[in-house]
């Protein structure tokens, strides 16, 4: 949690953020296909809550942005260092969906 939030480190709220990211089980995916990064951060929606679009993860379930309910990498540099803080590379399936000629012909 540390080292994944660490550009935060020297901010007042860090502690507060890392005891609640620590506090319950965490759920982490590696989800890639064209376009995953902004697909997958317009389901997450704004990162302030109050910001986020009704629909989205934040904008249903978020209360504020310090206690946010999910994270997703922001470039695919970010999803690269944060995969690898979270996974070994034999940890990653990667499979190809039955239809996806279909969809990105």
């Amino acid at each position: 949690a540390k080292t994944h939030y660490g550009e935060h480190a020297e901010k007042p709220f860090f502690p507060s953020l890392v005891e609640y990211i620590t506090s319950s089980p965490s759920l982490a995916m590696v989800i890639e296909g064209e376009e995953a990064i902004t697909t997958i951060r317009k389901l997450v929606g704004a990162t302030n809550p109050l910001e986020a679009d009704l629909g989205t993860i934040r904008g249903d379930f978020g209360m504020d942005t310090g206690r946010n309910i999910i994270h997703a990498s922001d470039a695919p540099e970010s999803a690269e260092r944060e995969i690898a803080l979270f996974f070994n590379e034999d940890e990653i399936c990667d499979y190809k969906i039955v239809d996806n000629d279909l969809i990105y012909e």
